[in-house]
């Protein structure tokens, strides 16, 4: 009896020992536990401060607790003073919380942040170091805090990269160009006033051109090259409407006499017509009911359409830009068709009138200050064009409200001195892949960009992501400028390739 108590007694004994080392251990994880939430950074915030940037403290950041990583995925507008921004920082129960930062000799300053909250951090030099020590000093854990500064102006739209190749032609000096979109194929026509040459591709950017000579069976004016969904048309030196539904290799005479074509409108073409008596009429083709064109329309020399459809319409609306009037003289204004009427849009027109302008569509950006969303919208931007006395321009106009409004774009906008004044010259948008570090474009020779102003850099942006996979392509519209016309009439013979700067920049991640 005594020994199966003694055995007993030692049983309890030992479990109880054994319970007291597992009660240790789950101690000891469960407050190591507590030490690492208590370093754990749960909010971040730069206060209000409007002489830096009204609503300053919505700006958003990112905290990366794996990484001990803080930033603003949405970089600050381009200038933005950070040398003195005070943050808002909330954490668990700590014993120390010490800021440090670089001055501008690039020597630390550290403060005490748990008993001095309200003062300021330079990030002009760099991100700022954050850290925190646990209540019981377990626990220890530094943050990179970086605030995100653009290198330069995403809304500027400056262009970012430029490069020119030839054009696609077989002919050894072309005098005359011509370029259209189909589909998703661009179709690049030209003649030395003899040998024609049309070449095709759905991606200009690899320089894969299909060139073939053509033989027409009728002299074309190449200028009057236009395109729909489906197929292309020219006019002949009468004024003799022909298409061609196989890339320019057979032309079918449709029976129709216009004066101009305006250009495609999904699958039906559109144009002007002479009246005999010195008015003009609006025509399609396939044919439907003329209509008399107003006074102020455009009868030749319009940018080519640019369709687009959205929620507010009942069909998709095209636009043009510019041209000659009845009268002889040019137009400034922006004309609009629904499917049915013509209509003159603009509110604000281009400083001066213009005919053979460069209309093409492209992407700006607002960023609302209350949220820091940044929102992608289309904009118009119109490029050369000739004047009322026939001299070629090099002004860059944009309109952020499909062609109600135009004004000449900023400095930044403007085309780089080697890019001269022309006039007659097609622009297409076409998205390329970029990549990450970037690929080798051998076929086009790349340009020199204009050399930034100094306010224009500022602060480093953070090298750090959340992304579990890195990006490293994305896509990117770049702008192909076709030929254009000196002011003697001569041709020059390059795609220009250019691209603005924001959709150039890596997507956050």
């Amino acid at each position: 009896m005594i020994k199966n108590l003694a055995i007993a007694i030692a049983l309890i004994t030992t479990l109880a020992a054994v319970h007291a080392c597992n009660s240790d251990d789950d101690n000891e994880v469960y407050n190591a536990s507590i030490a690492a939430s208590n370093v754990r950074v749960t909010k971040f915030s730069l206060a209000e401060d409007d002489s830096v940037l009204v609503a300053l403290d919505s700006v958003y950041f990112s905290i990366d607790l794996m990484n001990a990583s803080i930033f603003n995925a949405d970089s600050l507008p381009v200038g933005t003073d950070v040398r003195k921004l005070v943050a808002k920082i909330s954490y668990g129960a700590v014993s120390e919380a010490e800021i440090t930062f670089k001055r501008a000799d690039m020597t630390d300053s550290v403060f005490d942040y748990l008993n001095h909250s309200t003062d300021s951090i330079d990030f002009s030099n760099g991100p700022a170091k954050l850290r925190l020590v646990s209540s019981d000093g377990k626990a220890e854990r530094t943050y990179t805090i970086s605030v995100n500064v653009h290198k330069m102006k995403p809304d500027s739209l400056y262009w970012n990269e430029l490069a020119r190749q030839p054009l696609p032609t077989g002919i050894t000096q072309p005098t005359q160009q011509r370029t259209v979109r189909s589909g998703n194929t661009a179709y690049c026509l030209t003649s030395d006033g003899g040998r024609i040459c049309m070449a095709s591709t759905e991606n200009p950017a690899d320089g894969n051109w299909d060139i073939k000579d053509i033989d027409p069976a009728f002299t074309p004016d190449v200028s009057t090259l236009a395109a729909t969904d489906d197929a292309i048309f020219i006019l002949d030196n009468t004024g003799a409407l022909y298409t061609s539904a196989d890339g320019g290799t057979t032309w079918t005479a449709t029976g129709s006499n216009w004066h101009s074509i305006t250009g495609g409108y999904g699958n039906i073409l559109l144009g002007i017509a002479s009246n005999g008596d010195g008015t003009y009429s609006h025509v399609t083709y396939p044919a439907s009911t003329q209509k008399a064109a107003d006074k102020d329309f455009p009868i030749s020399g319009a940018s080519t359409p640019l369709t687009f459809e959205s929620k507010w319409s009942q069909s998709p609306q095209a636009y043009i830009l510019g041209g000659e009037k009845a009268d002889g003289t040019l137009s400034a204004d922006t004309w609009a068709y629904d499917g049915t009427v013509w209509a003159k849009v603009s509110n604000v027109p281009l400083p001066k009138a213009l005919r053979d302008v460069t209309m093409f569509p492209y992407f700006s950006f607002i960023t609302n200050a209350s949220n820091w969303k940044v929102t992608e919208y289309t904009v118009l931007m119109a490029i050369g064009g000739r004047d009322s006395d026939g001299n070629p321009v090099k002004d860059v106009y944009i309109s952020y409200n499909m062609g109600m409004d135009w004004r000449k774009g900023g400095d930044l906008l403007m085309l780089p001195d080697y890019i001269p004044a022309m006039w007659g010259a097609q622009g297409l948008v076409y998205s390329s892949v970029l990549t990450q570090p970037a690929r080798s474009a051998s076929q086009w020779t790349p340009m020199p960009i204009r050399t930034l102003p100094r306010w224009l850099v500022p602060a480093e942006k953070a090298a750090v992501s959340r992304a579990t996979q890195p990006i490293t392509e994305w896509d990117c519209p770049y702008i192909y400028l076709f030929g254009g016309y000196a002011a003697d009439g001569s041709l020059y013979p390059n795609i220009w390739r250019g691209a603005i700067n924001r959709l150039t920049f890596k997507p956050l991640q």
